[in-house]
C-alpha cells in the first residue's frame, strides 16, 4: 500500500508565464575560482585554466542546475500599475524571477541534466509552484545603475514543487482577465461589497424577529482549534497535482 504524506500548506507562491531566455546549465565548479560552468561548453575554468570539478550538494552528491528567467503572465496594463506602484514606493524595487531546477547523479555515476532542462528554451510557457518553503530575494544592480530585487525559486520535489512547460491551450487556460475600475480595483468589488452588506442586514433582521443573538448562535457553533483548521484544509502531497490556487480562476 502506498504511503502518502499529509501536510498543511501553509505558504504556496505560484507563477505562470514564459522564459526570457533558454535554461542556462550549471554542473562544473572550479575549485580555485569557485565559479560555476557547465561541461556542455567547457571543462576547464575560462579564469585561471584549473580542471573543473563536479558540483556537490552540502552531502557531497555531485549534481546539475538549471536556470531560468520567468517573466509573469500580467499583461502591459498591468505591469504598467505594478511598476508605478513599485516607483511610489519608498526604496521600491521592480523584481525579477528566477527558478532553479536539480538533478544528481545516479548509482551508476552518471549525472544528466535536471528533467525539462532542454524543453526551457526562450519563450516556452511554464507553470511554477513552491511550497512549504522561502523564495529567496536578493538585490542586485543592472548595468544601467538601476537596483532590482531578484526572487529565486528553487524548486524541490520533496517539499511538492512542480514545474511544467505548458502547451499554448494549458497557457491560455491559465490567463486571467478582468475589468478594473480607474484605480486599478476589480471593476466588481464595489456590487460584490454592497452585495454583502445587504445580505449582513438580511441575516441581522431575521435573527432579530427569531429571538436568536449572536451569543447564541457562537455557543451553538463547533469550536476548531488553529491546527484543527490547518488540518481540515490540509491536502495530500504526492508531487503530482496538488494546487492550492485551483479555484482561484473560477469564473
Amino acid at each position: 500500500m502506498e504511503n502518502k504524506e499529509k501536510r498543511s500548506v501553509n505558504y504556496a507562491f505560484k507563477v505562470v508565464g514564459y522564459l526570457g531566455h533558454d535554461n542556462k546549465l550549471f554542473d562544473r565548479t572550479c575549485p580555485v575560482c569557485k565559479g560555476m560552468y557547465s561541461s556542455q561548453v567547457t571543462n576547464i575554468c575560462p579564469k585561471c585554466s584549473q580542471e573543473l570539478t563536479y558540483i556537490t550538494n552540502a552531502e557531497g552528491k555531485a549534481m546539475s542546475i538549471s536556470e531560468g528567467t520567468i517573466y509573469p503572465s500580467f499583461g502591459p496594463k498591468q505591469e504598467a500599475r505594478d511598476a508605478q506602484a513599485v516607483t511610489s514606493r519608498k526604496n521600491g524595487m521592480s523584481p525579477i524571477y528566477r527558478f532553479k531546477l536539480f538533478s544528481f547523479i545516479d548509482e551508476q555515476g552518471v549525472l544528466v541534466p535536471p528533467q525539462f532542462h532542454s524543453s526551457c528554451l526562450k519563450g516556452a510557457k511554464v507553470e511554477v509552484l513552491l511550497m512549504n518553503h522561502q523564495l529567496i530575494p536578493s538585490w542586485f544592480q543592472t548595468k544601467e545603475k538601476v537596483v532590482r530585487v531578484e526572487i529565486m525559486i528553487p524548486v524541490y520535489a520533496n517539499y511538492g514543487d512542480t514545474f511544467k512547460v505548458l502547451t499554448a491551450a494549458q497557457y491560455a487556460n491559465k490567463m486571467v482577465s478582468h475589468e478594473v475600475n480607474p484605480d486599478g480595483s476589480p471593476a466588481g468589488l464595489v456590487d460584490a461589497n454592497q452585495r454583502i452588506a445587504e445580505l449582513e442586514h438580511q441575516l441581522a433582521e431575521a435573527k432579530s424577529k427569531q429571538g436568536v443573538s449572536d451569543q447564541q448562535l457562537e455557543d451553538q457553533s463547533p469550536s476548531w482549534t488553529n491546527e484543527e483548521q490547518l488540518n481540515a484544509a490540509a491536502d495530500v502531497v504526492d508531487n503530482t497535482t496538488l494546487d492550492p490556487f485551483a479555484y482561484a480562476n473560477a469564473q
